[in-house]
């Protein structure tokens, strides 16, 4: 199955900042129960990398607009 125009790229950064983050709840959830586990700085930092990972990648999906709005075009004194 073939989606033309959807970008891979963008779409694998969305999938890895939600499994990082995902990764990061059960690894803490799971330090609840094991003693020394996972410092919480390696947690707090996988953490961060996921939503930076998911906000790039959601960021990369959103459209563009490369037209000018018409009352904008006419603000600049272009035909519009």
């Amino acid at each position: 199955m073939e989606f033309a125009g959807m970008p891979r790229f963008a779409l694998g950064l969305v999938v890895l900042g939600l499994a990082s983050i995902l990764l990061t709840v059960i690894l803490v959830m799971g330090d609840a129960t094991l003693p020394g586990g996972l410092p919480l700085f390696a947690a707090a930092l996988l953490a961060g990398a996921g939503g930076i990972s998911l906000v790039c990648g959601l960021w990369l999906l959103e459209p563009r607009r490369r037209d000018l709005s018409p009352g904008l075009a006419q603000q600049r004194g272009q035909p519009g």
